[in-house]
């Protein structure tokens, strides 16, 4: 067994001790340092412990892939000018009219210039090489005329059912496609990466996830083509990749397959759930709303009837799958919990529907869910209000910005998670999640604006919901707590986060992690 001394090792909430022993991957014994006989004892000298992070809403894919992309957000980008003059020096930029120039991040919100970017902005890049950039929301693009002609879209062209092509006053598309149904008329055109690129991008992700803390992610937004994910995954293990995988595979993919059945077997990477999408991204302005945006007629878009959520409800039941809804807007909200409420749960071991983001949880709703016959949980990320501020003053009435991604009050009535839904957001580095963490305890923006304070949680309670509640509503077994049985998986930290400036807490990085007990950091 090999033992760690003199240590601050969190177990909860004012819960700490001294040691603990580590055998075959577990912690085998926690305890005092009296208790401790062996010569061999690692001295943590005073340092904190506490147990990895597990992300429990993230697209490693996207944030794998970006690594190759071009990063147009603060602070490099700030203006579409800046972001035109990125693309530019794009390796990608080669002449060729096969390569496509591609970019990721950008927001209106900050660009200087106050609007959104349109295919004229980007032709400037290139005319003859297709430039596709992703919104921080990754619920938009902008594209370049090149990239609309290799798509076939042109003024006749109709949105999509879940959907909407961007126009000029003359109908023409202007280079922006909203959600997933009409981006992925330009996206679908691109030539895939290779299963060896693929896995290598895969494996320098879970480098990052070593050095950031993080054992286990949950992968919202799974396909099976051009290759099925969770091979990725398996086959990323077998060539060193620590961390667990939890997979979500989307509604839609399932259905071109014929709903052919899924099986959920727990382990270190195994199939979770599916995938909905109920609405689109408050930043985006399509988060389905009960009442119009500010100074608009629009309510968002619903991209979902009952007869849909039903039908996916049994494919999930039938398979002993979780049924995970991107939710963002009250209206959808609202729509997903009354039409859920009183249907018999089919899982014992973790919420049966899990509600993504879930942005605006209104106490009424927050009842009827703890109320309920179904088991529900959710996973929101205050960091699109950190990072994206302005979006949500400017989208959202100011009781509706009150409330938003109030966790001390949802977690009052359901079980809630901290997650990063990494790359989506307009922060330069989204998957530490000590930047999460240190959001949801000091509740001030990255631009210095209050996000409602009331809300704030403690340090000890973002821990849990970065750990033992993310292995809850993900369904993972032992591990996400430094007690005996639990998995070995924890990080030694050189500054005592209880004892410093909330401020400071999102400049946090560990200074050495453990997996299963096996020093990766």
């Amino acid at each position: 067994m090999q033992y760690f001394k003199n240590g601050k090792i969190f177990q909860g909430e004012a819960k700490f001790c001294e040691a603990m022993g580590i055998e075959n991957g577990k912690i085998a014994w926690v305890g005092d340092n009296e208790s401790i006989k062996n010569e061999n004892a690692l001295d943590l000298k005073n340092s904190l412990v506490i147990p990895t992070f597990i992300d429990s809403h993230t697209h490693p894919s996207m944030v794998a892939k970006n690594i190759d992309r071009v990063p147009c957000l603060p602070p490099l980008v700030n203006s579409i000018a800046e972001m035109i003059e990125a693309l530019k020096k794009s390796p990608q930029n080669t002449g060729n009219p096969n390569d496509w120039i591609e970019g990721y991040g950008w927001d209106e919100n900050v660009f200087s210039e106050g609007r959104l970017p349109t295919c004229k902005d980007i032709d400037k890049v290139s005319t003859t090489q297709p430039v596709i950039v992703y919104h921080s929301s990754y619920h938009l693009i902008v594209c370049n005329s090149k990239a609309i002609e290799i798509a076939g879209v042109d003024k006749n062209t109709k949105d999509t059912q879940k959907g909407k092509i961007g126009r000029f006053e003359n109908g023409e598309p202007n280079g922006i496609f909203y959600e997933m149904g009409a981006i992925n008329l330009v996206a679908n055109k691109q030539k895939p990466d290779s299963l060896e690129d693929t896995i290598t991008q895969v494996l320098k992700l879970g480098k990052k996830y070593d050095s950031l803390g993080v054992s286990a992610v949950a992968d919202m937004l799974c396909l099976f083509h051009p290759y099925d994910r969770i091979s990725i995954y398996e086959e990323a293990k077998k060539r060193g990749f620590k961390q667990k995988v939890v997979l979500y595979y989307e509604w839609g993919a399932i259905k071109k397959l014929g709903k052919k059945p899924l099986k959920r077997e727990v382990g270190d990477i195994f199939i979770g759930g599916i995938k909905l999408f109920m609405d689109g991204s408050i930043a985006g302005r399509t988060a389905f709303m009960k009442k119009p945006y500010p100074n608009s007629n629009d309510v968002g878009m619903k991209m979902m009837d009952e007869a849909e959520l039903l039908e996916a409800i049994e494919y999930a039941r039938e398979n002993h799958l979780q049924v995970a809804i991107h939710v963002m807007g009250d209206a959808s909200i609202e729509f997903i919990v009354n039409t859920c409420k009183d249907i018999q749960p089919w899982l014992k071991d973790t919420p049966n529907i899990r509600l993504e983001h879930a942005s605006i949880m209104s106490v009424p709703i927050l009842k009827t869910m703890k109320d309920a016959k179904m088991s529900f949980g959710i996973a929101p990320q205050p960091i699109f209000l950190f990072s994206e501020y302005m979006a949500y003053k400017n989208n959202l009435t100011p009781d509706l910005l009150a409330m938003a991604y109030g966790m001390k009050t949802d977690d009052e009535y359901v079980l809630t998670t901290l997650s990063s839904d990494s790359p989506a957001t307009l922060w330069v580095d989204p998957e530490n999640l000590y930047t999460t963490l240190g959001a949801s305890v000091n509740r001030v923006s990255s631009t210095g604006k209050d996000m409602n304070k009331k809300e704030a949680i403690s340090v000890s309670k973002a821990i849990d919901m970065l750990s033992i509640n993310g292995a809850k509503i993900m369904g993972l077994k032992d591990i996400g707590k430094l007690e005996k049985g639990y998995e070995a998986s924890f990080q030694i930290l050189d500054k005592d986060i209880f004892n410093i400036p909330s401020e400071e807490l999102g400049n946090i990085l560990p200074k050495e992690v453990y997996i299963k007990g096996e020093k990766v950091l």
